[in-house]
């Protein structure tokens, strides 16, 4: 069986393509898989990390451009569509399967000219611009949140929660430590709010041992600051071990990306949600109200997020021992990070 994936631009859309690549590959050890991707992201070195053949694609967005910038964008796509076509063309597969970006749309649709088998995948609950534009071609549609808007054909829609890496194992909250995920390119409202709950929590000698990743711009800063508190937290500006690092955790601080809350729910870790307050349709404010709606995790809107109301909350969930272990089981049972063998079994039907 040949195979084409295809993702571009962030991490959230890459990390599910190489999670479903590898599941499909655990299953049919001879699948011949390509990953497309953009020319300008971290997608080839990820893809030829996990020994998987790639070519590059230049795609732009055109959502929320100017006018002179949009018809920009539209011709770089054209010029992407052609490219698209010549490498679908040429590689044959039975399957395309999009995990989002715009780089996706371009190689779907040359997928859907040349009769190809097609399945996307979404990420969070708000579903992304290009797959709602794909899921009117596609055979199949792999969400990991409800479809509560309706948004797709659920004829074709499969809940399956989203592909999380393999070394992300599943698992119940069994550590003892607060982990603060600041994203990889940081999150200052988290990190400054973190910083200033701990040093709260540390004057009532209520502070927990913590792992932070903070980004690369306030690495230093939050460094500095539980060193000077003689806090036991393990800072990092980036953490590449993050199957580790869940093991060790009881309760996440976090933006509340699909992929994110996905890892959490796969290792039982609940979470005191932040949701990003820019996200593109708001759409991590409603990944969080899934997860607290389940009894996962509790939220904390951006603009409401100080110490003293952080501080109030870790105290209040780590305190309470028995509650802590019911929201660990609630966000396992949500089950959003068990979609890559779910997919692979569709794709492959083995």
């Amino acid at each position: 069986m040949k195979i084409i994936i295809t993702a571009g631009g962030t991490g959230g859309h890459i990390m599910p393509a190489l999670a479903i690549a590898h599941a499909i590959r655990e299953r049919l050890p001879d699948a011949e898989i390509l990953f497309v991707g953009t020319d300008r992201g971290m997608e080839e070195r990820l893809a030829r990390q996990q020994g998987l053949e790639f070519k590059a694609i230049r795609a732009l967005g055109i959502k929320g451009k100017s006018a002179a910038n949009a018809l920009r964008s539209f011709a770089v796509n054209m010029r992407a569509f052609l490219a698209a076509l010549r490498i679908v063309r040429t590689y044959r597969p039975q399957w395309v399967i999009g995990t989002g970006g715009y780089v996706t749309g371009m190689v779907v649709l040359a997928g859907y000219f040349l009769g190809c088998r097609l399945a996307i995948q979404e990420q969070n609950s708000v579903a992304g611009l290009t797959n709602r534009i794909l899921s009117r071609i596609v055979e199949k549609i792999f969400i990991a949140f409800p479809d509560s808007r309706q948004v797709f054909p659920p004829g074709k829609t499969v809940l399956t929660g989203n592909p999380v890496r393999k070394e992300i194992a599943q698992g119940k909250g069994t550590g003892d430590k607060l982990l603060i995920l600041g994203g990889s390119l940081g999150a200052s409202s988290i990190n400054h709010a973190c910083t200033g709950a701990l040093a709260l929590l540390h004057g009532e000698s209520a502070a927990p041992a913590g792992i932070h990743q903070t980004g690369r711009a306030d690495f230093s800063r939050v460094k500095e600051a539980y060193k000077d508190l003689g806090l036991d937290v393990a800072v990092s500006d980036f953490i590449d071990d993050m199957a580790g690092v869940y093991e060790q955790a009881c309760l996440a601080v976090c933006r509340c990306g699909g992929l994110t809350l996905s890892e959490l729910s796969r290792t039982g870790v609940p979470a005191i949600m932040v949701p990003y307050p820019y996200a593109t349709d708001n759409h991590q404010m409603e990944n969080a109200r899934y997860v607290a709606s389940k009894g996962g995790g509790w939220i904390i809107p951006d603009d409401c997020l100080t110490p003293e109301r952080l501080a109030l909350e870790i105290r209040s969930r780590l305190s309470d021992s028995r509650g802590l272990e019911t929201a660990a089981s609630n966000i396992s049972a949500i089950c959003l990070g068990d979609g890559a063998e779910k997919i692979a079994r569709e794709i492959t039907g083995v």
